[in-house]
């Protein structure tokens, strides 16, 4: 699920208002389809805020948005009441590619800005039609410190909720409803909690780790530690800088970080995390042999194991045992085939779909004459082209098409220099 945990107990007094749909003084605003069986519910007439992306149909642009009127947040500002957030129930059933988010109105730049989100998961049970008969979830979006506002950005302050099926054109998702937001204020604690936890340019031994201050600390506590072991609270490292470069990592190894604020005679936030993230494989030196026998075989599609990774949607690749027949009409047939391998299956991709099996990072330095071998087997149907490609980017050798004449044709043994990258 999509939520944020905040650790402080604060009381909001200058603003708690809900919007109290139905509201004539907000609009519904974008581009989208108006059939109530795709608008499920107007927040300015109805309560709620409900829109089908699924009835509104495939070849449709959706766009569309519930804005508040202005609420101004001068006053919240002057008591020292510098921290907004919007709270609530929604359902909403997310499909992979579509934007449900709050945002709000910078009245200096005349522009809209996200503050929360886009929010990636489903709430629990969401049904796929008639959104608020579903099970609502509630909400806390992530504060908004409006200490540095302008007056002008505190005088004309206004959200709203924000939906697209799909950025750059036409989607086919599901859907989502709100019931009535409640936005507030609060006075912010003496050493806020960090925000947004990163990790970044990870390699086999380091990590770039970073967060969002959202106070005015300039100095921070972490903790690291490998995935599953519980916090001790004690720092790994103290009084960091943010972003940090941690060193000392061991390679292909899943890590947690936990990071809290060190506000000095304001003492210290809460310890925020766990964010997980996992190190690069190291370079293997060549010569590499790999039969892929120690793999785990299945029928879904290969994401990664032993250093080796696989992308793609429908269209991928399975780890199989000698002994899997594959689909029908293609090969190998078992009769040839001895231990494991790897094959795309294609049953469920279209035509212009590309699968990528990509090995670890493979070091040449000890060899004069590199080459790349390995056995192939293309029978079938529809068989595409395949591919041989370094670093991503260069194609060094490529076959296209049918290669032997049935599933029990034997395999085919490529040779491919690497000469160009000897050294």
């Amino acid at each position: 699920m999509f939520c944020m945990i905040m650790t402080f107990s604060l009381y909001a007094q200058t603003l708690n208002q809900n919007a109290m749909w139905p509201n004539a003084t907000w609009t519904v605003t974008g581009i989208y389809n108006t059939d109530p069986l795709a608008f499920e519910s107007d927040p300015t007439i109805t309560t709620n805020f409900a829109f089908d992306d699924d009835d509104a149909g495939n070849g449709n642009d959706d766009e569309i948005a519930a804005e508040s009127p202005i609420i101004n947040l001068t006053a919240a500002h002057a008591a020292g009441e510098t921290w907004i957030t919007i709270s609530g129930n929604f359902v909403y059933n997310y499909n992979n590619d579509d934007i449900l988010q709050f945002e709000y109105w910078d009245a200096d730049a005349s522009s809209w800005n996200i503050f929360y989100g886009p929010i990636n998961a489903d709430t629990a049970g969401a049904p796929t039609n008639d959104f608020c008969s579903g099970t609502t979830e509630a909400y806390t979006t992530d504060v908004l410190n409006i200490a540095g506002f302008t007056a002008t950005q505190l005088s004309g302050f206004r959200y709203r909720i924000y939906f697209d099926d799909l950025v750059g054109g036409p989607g086919f998702e599901w859907g989502f409803c709100f019931d009535s937001p409640t936005i507030t204020s609060a006075t912010p604690p003496s050493c806020p909690d960090p925000l947004m936890l990163t990790a970044s340019n990870i390699t086999d031994t380091t990590a770039d780790l970073a967060w969002t201050e959202s106070g005015s600390a300039t100095a921070w506590d972490i903790e690291v530690l490998t995935t599953g072991t519980p916090p001790t609270g004690v720092p790994t490292a103290s009084g960091v800088t943010n972003p940090y470069i941690l060193t000392g990592l061991m390679e292909n190894t899943e890590y947690d970080y936990y990071v809290r604020a060190n506000c000095g005679v304001d003492g210290t936030s809460a310890l925020i995390g766990p964010f997980m993230f996992r190190t690069a494989c190291a370079p293997i030196a060549a010569p590499y042999t790999e039969n892929f026998e120690t793999f785990t075989t299945g029928a879904a599609a290969f994401v990664s194991e032993n250093c080796w990774t696989g992308t793609g949607g429908a269209y991928y690749w399975e780890s199989a045992p000698g002994t899997d027949a594959g689909s029908a009409g293609t090969g190998p047939d078992p009769s040839i085939t001895t231990g494991n391998y790897f094959y795309t299956e294609a049953s469920g991709g279209v035509s212009g779909n590309t699968t990528d099996l990509v090995s670890p990072l493979v070091d040449l330095t000890a060899l004069t004459t590199p080459a790349l071998t390995f056995n192939y087997h293309m029978f079938g149907g529809q068989i595409g082209t395949l591919d041989v490609l370094v670093n991503g980017t260069t194609n060094i050798w490529s076959l296209t098409g049918e290669q032997q004449a049935s599933a029990t044709t034997p395999w085919e043994l490529a040779i491919v220099d690497l000469a160009a990258y000897a050294g």
